[in-house]
């Protein structure tokens, strides 16, 4: 008799050496609570991997360095000493993580009941890349020389320091010229070639006035009235000759120009965090060490702290470090102005004396002033996303070539501690956190200095997602609850298999809730495979929600319960991950393995 179709999936779901048809009761007893209640009810979905929820528990990425800037290692969760706004708190999880990838973990014993394993299952490991290192080109705001020589450096820094089992990928704010991650270097070499600026709002040569991003700050934020005064002479002397006579209305015109510039400057700016912040879920997606090169001249990030909040959360949970160099090099304060930014105050082209007329000389110092200062501050946005990540910040330097090999390196060993905040209050207001040594004896901490409180709380189901989705990309096996996986595949054609996954549980270790008559239990299992790139090809998620009556899950203590799922991938090698999540305990087995499905 053939299988309705609506049963198909829920036969996947089984007690060791018995279906699920054979273990219903025939005539369950009567129960008003529970009567209608079917005991096994099991969904399937495909997961995305892309949206992370936010929980109540905050990361901190730690990189203790002695006085000669080497990362120490051997310290314990006691020698640290963590306060948010002042108030001490206790460390829920703490972590050594070391630059050295660890082995894969050998695949588990096949039980005594089971069937001989398939030949896939002998395999040898499959070596996943170990490392993915992301160039990201801030093509919105950098000069054209300083895109030669980073360009420059970044060739070299590929031909001498990437590793053969390395993944490097070329990424630009603008999304214009991107190469994903890949080991072929000629590939890597041509997209480099291929970068240029691409300025969001290119300014044209007669601005008036020709206004800094700072400047136009100052004016439209802060209401500057030194800025604007040197802004309406700086219109009158570009739009009206140096006449104020022929300019009834320079002032207005100067502040609106101040605030169509700075809108511009924050679009452009907020690009660039947003491309970087999605470049972070790449990366996300990746198994190994993960970290990007971020180079760019910076820009002025004053409106834009929620967003780089945001930015350092998603790359401390999803394992990312972040480093940077500036990319100006040595950069120094030319006196009188730099051409590229307009004159300092408007002369005549004769080369007669300043429009200013009878002002105050001292404008021209202030000038140059606020854009010495607007120059400084822009390698702020890259100081602060560097240091919250546990990444290293290379400025005031020429030597990129040396630049490219401390910013690309990661730390040696860091410390990832995590914490719940007390009494939290979902109103998405600022914390400040302060990470100290118990005993310093002379080194240094480096470490996010705050984090914004969520808007509102997570239900159980998010945080199961979000718990879920770290260990789908992660390489750590955690073992809460024995779990066996197996698999099996069939070829559909020449080249495209179906690879069937099932995970056997010990229901003994599970952890059933009594609600009436009933056991309740709800489990997920997430099953992805990964090429040999590190690339996700496909994944599953199947939920199953158990609420079984005494006499069955009597019957499943004693035999077991398996999950079986399928994935359709083509001829070749994959690395495995193995996902199974018990939602109301909150616990989890995540294992890795190696299928290897020949011709």
């Amino acid at each position: 008799m053939a299988i309705p179709v609506k049963w198909v999936r829920l036969l996947s779901i089984s007690f060791l050496g018995v279906g699920i048809a054979g273990i219903w009761p025939l005539r369950p007893a009567p129960n008003p609570q529970n009567q209608d209640v079917p005991e096994i009810k099991s969904e399937e979905t495909t997961p995305t991997f892309t949206v992370r929820a936010q929980r109540n528990e905050v990361l901190v990425r730690v990189v203790v360095r002695d006085k000669d800037g080497k990362a120490v290692g051997g310290l314990t969760k006691d020698d640290f000493r963590l306060s948010d706004n002042g108030k001490p708190q206790s460390l829920t999880v703490f972590r050594v993580e070391t630059f050295a990838a660890a082995p894969a973990a050998a695949p588990s014993p096949t039980s005594a009941t089971a069937k001989p394993p398939a030949p896939s299952e002998a395999a040898p490991a499959l070596e996943l890349p170990q490392r993915y290192v992301a160039f990201y080109f801030d093509d919105l705001v950098v000069t054209f020389e300083d895109m030669y020589r980073t360009r420059a450096a970044a060739e070299k820094y590929l031909n001498s320091s990437l590793q053969p089992a390395d993944r490097a990928g070329i990424f630009t704010s603008s999304g214009l010229g991107i190469l994903d991650f890949t080991d072929d270097r000629a590939k890597l070499h041509e997209a480099l070639a291929n970068l240029r600026p691409r300025p969001r709002t290119v300014r044209a040569e007669n601005d008036c006035p020709p206004l800094t991003p700072y400047e136009s700050y100052l004016i439209d934020e802060q209401h500057d009235s030194i800025m604007l005064n040197i802004a309406t002479w700086e219109y009158i002397g570009c739009a009206c000759g140096s006449d104020p006579q022929h300019c009834a209305d320079a002032q207005n015109q100067a502040q609106q120009a101040a605030r169509i510039a700075w809108q511009d400057d924050q679009v452009q700016s907020r690009q660039c965090l947003h491309v970087l912040e999605n470049l972070v879920r790449r990366l996300g997606a990746l198994p190994g060490q993960r970290s990007i090169l971020w180079l760019s001249q910076g820009f002025l990030a004053l409106d834009l702290q929620p967003d780089l909040g945001q930015l350092i959360d998603r790359a401390l949970r999803e394992h990312v470090v972040i480093s940077a160099l500036d990319a100006r090099g040595l950069w120094v304060d030319i006196p009188g102005g730099d051409a590229s930014e307009g004159t300092v105050l408007p002369f005549h082209a004769s080369g007669g004396t300043s429009g200013l007329g009878g002002t105050d000389p001292s404008m021209l110092a202030r000038q140059a002033m606020y854009r010495r200062t607007g120059k400084e501050m822009n390698d702020d946005v890259m100081a602060y996303v560097s240091h919250d990540t546990g990444g290293i910040f290379v400025h005031n330097t020429n030597d990129y070539d040396g630049g490219f090999r401390r910013a690309g390196a990661l730390p040696e060993i860091t410390y990832l501690l995590t914490f719940s905040p007390q009494n939290l209050k979902y109103d998405g207001k600022f914390h400040k956190l302060k990470v100290e040594l118990v005993n310093a004896k002379g080194l240094s901490v480096q470490a996010r200095n705050g984090y914004f409180a969520p808007n509102q709380e997570l239900r159980p189901q998010e945080r199961a997602k979000q718990e879920i989705d770290d260990a789908v990309f992660a390489r750590d096996e955690y073992l809460e609850f024995p779990v066996d996986v197996h698999t099996q595949f069939f070829k559909l054609s020449d080249n495209k298999v179906q690879l069937s996954v099932t995970a056997r549980i010990d229901a003994h270790a599970l952890r059933f809730h009594k609600e009436g008559d009933r056991n309740r239990l709800n489990l997920k299992m997430v099953c992805v495979a990964f090429d040999r790139d590190g690339n996700l090809v496909d994944g599953t998620q199947k939920e199953v929600d158990l609420m079984l009556r005494d006499a069955t899950l009597a019957h499943l203590l004693s035999s077991g319960l398996s999950i079986r799922d399928q994935l359709k991938v083509n001829v070749g090698n994959y690395a495995l991950r193995v996902v199974v999540y018990e939602i109301d305990s909150a616990r989890m087995t995540a294992l890795n393995r190696t299928v290897e499905i020949p011709y």
